[in-house]
């Protein structure tokens, strides 16, 4: 059950947010989107999902995830790609319901309403970018995003993750004074179930027991640079080093990572479970956690993994130096560098003060600056200005 309102500022007001997302499990901008609206629900905000998806896809993790919080939710089915039809059932959901502010996570929820003018939307909108996937090259998924780009002029306003992402190409110097930067957060409290109905939580204790256990959760796509993560671990285990490697998620690139791990022999070093649902609590069976990312927002992963206070190799890019600075809360590298990756891991196995003081470091860090309420404080400030009083 949730708290009592939260009382401040903006308590009893009873704004109603509607939160718009195409969600694919429960990585890391569905986590940041349920610790929001948590911590919505206590300041006297009436939020509510709006889970875009199609009838193939059944009950998704957030949805299910998010009932089981208390949070409402409603599903909206609908055929990929732009959907003028979908867009007015939404749009229809948001005038009905008495919606003041509509708060998009992701292309699909910007493309759809995005680019409808204001005499249909009728109320203000606002996007959050977690993090562009595109890996380059024409197809699909860069379509979709040169799709979203474009609709960011016609919103009131953009928030960014981090300060980093203002330096992205595709932001013109006009449209970079209009961007806001709010950055992630999570809740500081650990509890929620670990549900294991597979016994992959048990298989995945007993295999991290059994040696250096170096550890990721996150979509298989190829921006996660899991195939550097790879290439990292087979230069560790050539040095010595009696290392194993667990991947949490499932995605488009499994196949591609199964095919490296058996080329290199690695079948019994390398353990993918698929995707787990509260992959946070299997953060602390890790020696370390690595981020090998090539291009990223603001990990939650990476705040998670502070607040369980593993030590952190990741890589430098995105917001991530801003909230880990090398050899202070973490170990920072060079994307696409699998030996460096390796080196990395080698010295902090070497330097046990350091990792120790590194591991404090990152814990009070992420409870003072990247908790949930001070996010969800900032998103109200931006709310405030944006509604029509």
């Amino acid at each position: 059950m949730l708290d009592e309102p939260r009382k401040g500022p903006f308590f009893g007001r009873g704004i109603r947010v509607a939160h718009l997302i195409d969600s694919g499990g429960l990585y890391g901008a569905e986590v940041m989107l349920l610790s929001l609206v948590e911590e919505q629900v206590k300041m006297g905000i009436q939020p509510v999902i709006a889970s875009i998806g199609d009838k193939k896809s059944g009950e998704k993790p957030l949805e299910k995830e998010a009932r089981r919080r208390g949070v409402s939710v409603r599903r909206f089915e609908m055929t990929p790609g732009p959907n003028l039809l979908g867009a007015m059932r939404l749009i229809r959901f948001i005038l009905t319901e008495g919606i003041d502010l509509i708060h998009s996570h992701g292309y699909k929820g910007n493309i759809l309403l995005g680019f409808l003018p204001l005499s249909l939307r009728r109320v203000p909108m606002l996007t959050t970018i977690h993090g562009y996937t595109g890996s380059g090259g024409l197809n699909r998924m860069s379509l979709y995003e040169s799709l979203d780009r474009f609709s960011h002029r016609f919103l009131d306003k953009t928030v960014l993750v981090n300060e980093k992402m203002r330096e992205l190409p595709f932001f013109t110097k006009p449209a970079r004074k209009g961007l806001a930067v709010i950055n992630n957060g999570i809740s500081l409290n650990n509890e929620g179930p670990l549900a294991d109905p597979q016994g992959r939580i048990g298989q995945i204790d007993r295999f991290c027991r059994n040696g250096v256990a170096i550890g990721s959760i996150g979509r298989l796509s190829r921006e996660k640079g899991f195939g550097d993560m790879i290439e990292a671990l087979g230069i560790l285990l050539e040095s010595g080093v009696d290392a194993r490697l667990v991947i949490i998620g499932e995605g488009t690139e499994r196949q591609s990572l199964e095919s490296q791990v058996a080329r290199k022999g690695l079948t019994d070093r390398v353990l993918m479970p698929g995707y787990i649902s509260d992959g946070k609590h299997l953060i602390p069976f890790f020696d370390f956690y690595v981020i090998a990312s090539l291009t990223e927002g603001l990990p939650i992963t990476l705040l998670e993994a502070m607040q369980a206070r593993v030590p952190i190799v990741a890589t430098s890019v995105g917001g991530i130096p801003q909230v880990i600075r090398h050899k202070k809360e973490g170990l920072l590298v060079d994307p696409k560098d699998p030996g460096q990756m390796a080196k990395a891991v080698f010295w902090a196995m070497g330097h046990p003060e350091a990792r120790a003081e590194m591991i404090r470091r990152a814990a009070r860090r992420v409870a003072s600056e990247y908790s949930a309420a001070k996010m969800a404080d900032e998103y109200m400030t931006l709310y405030d200005a944006l509604i029509p009083s």
